[in-house]
């Protein structure tokens, strides 16, 4: 007897105690096929994932990792050693210290000679031998240079006095009447092209003229002697601190410097309304500074004098005399030469003084002169 097939369900009735997953491949069976396939695939991805996880983990547990920096063993978490709060008992000598630099080329050029000839006006204390050291020249080529100011007497030189200072040693020529280039040069031993530089302008045939100034390098003039004359003899007289013996030296110029390194009046004028009397000028100076003779001259007096204290006296030959007096100390003797700017004592407030200074005098024949007349 045939019976009419059971349904699906009922089919499945005798598996209803089968969990979800064993009945999966009963349930692929039944699945299309192009289903079947996809399920496939996703599974072995996810096996490949799970394959690849073993294989990397079985691999880190055969890796033996070397010890720490710190020596801790591998895979352990290893601090840095903390930092000492103590110094050790012990130095270490530091390396010399070296410092290297960058070579920096440097050039060295030499000063250039002046390009000009310039004037100097003389000061006290000035020769003409200082001057030359000052610009850095020969003693003679000032003297061939300011012939007419200074050839009679190089010894003598004036404050005041206008001096041509050439740039380099040589000539410093005032062309004459009929004068040339050739008879320039004979007369200075140098050859022609000498006077054809940077300081004469000069051009081949150029004339010369009456007046014209040309720098003669390398010239040279005659040799005179630097010797002063014999000094002419002074009479010496007597009183109190005055030389008493006749003795000869240098005759004055005439032309006065200042005694003292300042020249601010400190105390009473010449003939002064508040003491008519004073007879002198009182400059103003430290306790020791030195006081410097006025002109060339002869010492005829030295030593203590009533009032004026320590004093000194120059006699300077020509009908002047100078005096220094309140001094503190002497720097020359009786009948001692003295030349213009040396030091004949030391500032100070001997006799009738009131305090450090310098009272100074100059007479002509004997008749005292107001100093403002005749100094600079």
């Amino acid at each position: 007897m045939i019976s009419e097939p059971a349904s699906r369900k009922d089919l499945d009735t005798s598996r209803a105690g089968v969990p979800f997953f064993l009945r999966l491949p009963d349930r692929a069976y039944r699945l299309p096929w192009r289903w079947n396939w996809s399920l496939l695939a996703r599974w072995t991805a996810h096996l490949s994932v799970i394959l690849i996880a073993l294989a990397v983990l079985l691999t880190m547990r055969g890796l033996q990792l070397p010890p720490s920096a710190w020596g801790g063993p591998a895979g352990e978490t290893v601090y840095p050693p903390s930092t000492p709060t103590s110094v050790p008992r012990f130095w270490v000598a530091a390396p010399p210290l070296v410092v290297n630099r960058a070579v920096v080329p440097d050039t060295t050029i030499p000063p250039r000679p002046r390009a000009s000839v310039i004037t100097y006006t003389v000061q006290p204390g000035d020769s003409l031998s200082s001057i030359a050291q000052q610009f850095g020249l020969s003693i003679w080529t000032i003297i061939w240079s300011n012939r007419e100011a200074v050839w009679d007497a190089p010894w003598l030189i004036q404050p005041g006095l206008t001096l041509y200072i050439p740039p380099v040693d040589g000539v410093y020529h005032t062309v004459r009447e009929g004068e040339t280039i050739e008879s320039i040069a004979e007369k200075y031993g140098v050859r022609p092209e000498a006077l054809f530089n940077e300081w004469n302008n000069l051009k081949e045939g150029q004339p010369l003229e009456e007046g014209m100034q040309l720098m003669v390098v390398g010239g040279r003039d005659k040799y005179i002697d630097l010797t002063p004359p014999p000094p002419k003899p002074v009479a010496r007289g007597g009183a109190s601190g005055i030389c008493r013996t006749a003795a000869t030296g240098p005759v004055g110029t005439g032309w006065f410097i200042y005694p003292t390194g300042s020249t601010r009046v400190s105390g009473w004028y010449f003939h002064d309304p508040r003491n008519p009397g004073h007879i002198g000028l009182d400059y103003a100076c430290r306790l020791g500074d030195p006081i410097y003779a006025a002109d060339h001259g002869v010492v005829t007096i030295a030593g203590w004098n009533g009032g004026y204290g320590i004093l000194v006296e120059l006699d300077h030959g020509n009908g002047f005399t100078t005096r220094y007096a309140h001094l503190s100390e002497l720097a020359v003797g009786c009948g001692q030469s003295v030349y213009q700017g040396q030091i004949v004592g030391y500032c100070g407030s001997t006799g009738w003084s009131s305090g450090p200074h310098l009272h100074f005098e100059i007479r002509y024949l004997g008749v005292p002169q107001s100093p403002q007349a005749y100094l600079p």
